[in-house]
């Protein structure tokens, strides 16, 4: 068994064509969820970065590992826990990943690996695609005869923006997203917060228009990539064979509440993100799967590859049985959280999204918000007066769910980091604050210095 999952940074599902973007930003992308099962109500169980990929690698909530933040509390994961590289590992399987995430800190994300290679970046973290695939293509090149699992990260679409200009013209030829509109962005010029419009230079539609094109410009880079490794598997003829998933750690507010490049909270634009999965030999091809499902039943969906039982602590549920079409039920909600730059915890069903915010950071949320996911796709109208029912019980969800978890450390991190603050401006903005606030400076969206070009600009 093969299986290359293919983690892209800072992506939202509903910026894919594939997921009825209309802009052509993934047409790579698109041509393999031709050959998968595309997920329409995946969630990152905790956000942003560290919390998410945490949770993805140990198959387990942040409430039970302690990482629902950055920062020294995301340091460290509980020894005893056991990581897809250690179960694989553990019966045989070669383990190979190409990432520089470790470098965020997160010590626990390289270990367990049998090869982790950190590719020199430009900035950071952000090296960019080309520079992941100068060394993944050789290597999936020289085991494509192998069994193996390689865990491929591009941090591409996440910010500051620096995609091929020609990207980036290509984009502006194609209408932009309905919301936000231009009454929304006037709106919004009046907000002094963190990344609201005006700290991030966002003045006039046209501004905001420019933002989203570098964004999908992004988009449309890594996409390009990710064919480089579809072309080379099908080289090789072992695209069939493979099991390939495409995925997120969270996604990227472009407005939509005002916030402008970040992931702050756990709306839609945020904690939603696409899943893509190509199952061998063509199982479940084209088909399109509403169950709700967190982005961490991908760990116990690669033991099922490689015929592992998942560890009996995992809260990871394999994908497998959504393969048969007669199984479409799933999970009933999911929990997700944020602790970066608010502590939020909420509850998703079908219909509705229900927020508990513990510390709402630079923004005046209320401490509870109720959404219609059916009728308020951008969560712009609070219901939670109205609908007292569905909040009890929602609520009752959460309170439960709580206490089952709070067991394994003893007690919530996420109400620990409330009562300490949430520390993402503390790590990540105080100068650039001060730049704002004090000297009237925004914060760039973009780097002057662009990548190289990419070949073929489908």
């Amino acid at each position: 068994m093969k299986v290359i999952y293919i983690d892209i940074d800072s992506l939202r599902p509903d910026h894919l064509h594939c997921y009825g973007y209309k802009r052509p930003t993934s047409p790579n992308i698109d041509r393999l969820a031709m050959q998968s099962m595309r997920f329409t109500q995946c969630y990152t169980s905790d956000s942003p970065c560290m919390p998410s990929r945490a949770a993805l690698i140990s198959g387990t909530f942040g409430i039970r590992t302690g990482i629902v933040t950055h920062g020294i509390t995301g340091l460290a994961m509980p020894l005893h826990t056991r990581t897809i590289p250690a179960v694989l590992r553990e019966h045989g399987v070669r383990t190979a990943a190409f990432s520089t995430f470790g470098r965020h800190p997160s010590p626990w994300f390289y270990m367990e690996w049998e090869e982790f290679h950190d590719p020199r970046g430009w900035r950071f973290q952000q090296t960019p695609a080309w520079k992941m695939n100068e060394q993944v293509l050789p290597w999936i090149e020289a085991n494509a005869q192998d069994d193996f699992f390689l865990y491929v990260q591009y941090w591409d679409p996440h910010a500051i923006y620096d995609a091929p200009q020609a990207l980036v013209n290509a984009m502006s030829e194609h209408d932009l997203p309905s919301f936000p509109d231009e009454e929304a962005i006037a709106r919004h010029q009046n907000d002094r917060f963190w990344h609201s419009a005006s700290m991030m230079g966002i003045h006039s539609y046209g501004e905001y228009a420019a933002m989203v094109n570098e964004y999908d410009a992004e988009i449309r880079y890594a996409d390009f990539h990710v064919g480089q490794i579809l072309n080379l598997l099908e080289r090789k003829g072992i695209l069939d064979e493979t099991m390939i998933i495409i995925a997120a750690d969270h996604g990227e507010g472009l407005g939509e509440h005002g916030v402008y490049v970040e992931h702050w909270s756990i709306v839609d634009t945020v904690n939603h993100i696409p899943l893509i999965v190509k199952f061998p030999r063509g199982v479940g091809a084209g088909r399109t799967c509403q169950a709700l499902v967190y982005q961490f039943d991908i760990a116990a969906t690669i033991c099922e590859a490689f015929q592992i039982a998942k560890p009996i602590e995992w809260d990871s549920e394999s994908l497998w049985p959504y393969t048969d079409e007669k199984n479409v039920m799933g999970r009933s909600h999911l929990v997700i959280g944020h602790g970066l730059y608010t502590a939020q915890r909420g509850v998703v069903t079908d219909r509705w999204k229900f927020i508990r915010t513990l510390h709402s950071g630079e923004w005046n949320y209320p401490d509870q918000q109720l959404f219609n996911r059916e009728s308020d796709v951008y969560e712009q109208t609070n219901v939670f007066a109205k609908h007292q029912d569905i909040v009890k019980s929602l609520n009752g969800y959460l309170v439960d769910w709580e206490y089952q978890n709070r067991v394994t450390l003893g007690y919530d991190p996420l109400v620990a980091t409330a009562h300490q603050g949430p520390p993402g401006l503390h790590l990540y903005g105080k100068e650039t604050m001060e730049d704002f606030y004090v000297r009237g400076i925004p914060q760039r969206v973009t780097y002057s210095e662009r990548k190289p070009d990419i070949p073929v600009l489908e």
